[in-house]
């Protein structure tokens, strides 16, 4: 059985590394890494939050996101704004340049996810899939925001 579970576990990091060089080379025209895109996509469907709010949402980072948000704010596509409610907690929001650039994610996104579905396109090899890896998360904060962004 360990030699069937290396195997799985040698499977998994492949997949995320080929993933990665895929999603990357979609979005090298748009000078964005694929956490910024996260970043941009979370803010864009639920608007305006804390650091902290954001961090809950974000897969690509465990701990507190401030510096990719700070990349994102130099650039100018995001802008922190005091939160009217509570006035020491600073929200983030997409800039108007920020929200420009969505609409080309929005493509690439698409594009990434029809070249993952050509690889496996059964609908049941998916649910399969997601149920197996869902399983070994079980527990985990990454499964935890998994459920929070698309519960």
């Amino acid at each position: 059985m360990d030699k069937k579970i290396e195997i799985l576990r040698f499977l998994i990091k492949s997949c995320e590394r080929e993933f990665l060089h895929i999603f990357n080379d979609l979005l090298k025209d748009l000078g964005l890494t694929p956490n910024q895109v996260e970043v941009l996509t979370i803010l864009n469907a639920y608007g305006a939050m804390s650091v902290k709010d954001l961090g809950n949402l974000l897969i690509c980072e465990k701990k507190s996101p401030s510096r990719l948000v700070q990349s994102l704010i130099k650039r100018g596509l995001l802008e922190r704004k005091v939160n009217k409610e509570d006035k020491r907690v600073s929200l983030i929001c997409l800039t108007s340049q920020g929200k420009e650039l969505i609409p080309k994610i929005n493509s690439i996104n698409i594009k990434f996810n029809r070249i993952i579905e050509k690889k496996v396109p059964s609908t049941n090899e998916v649910d399969q899939a997601i149920d197996i890896l869902s399983s070994y998360l079980g527990g985990t904060d990454s499964l935890t925001k998994i459920h929070r962004r698309y519960s």
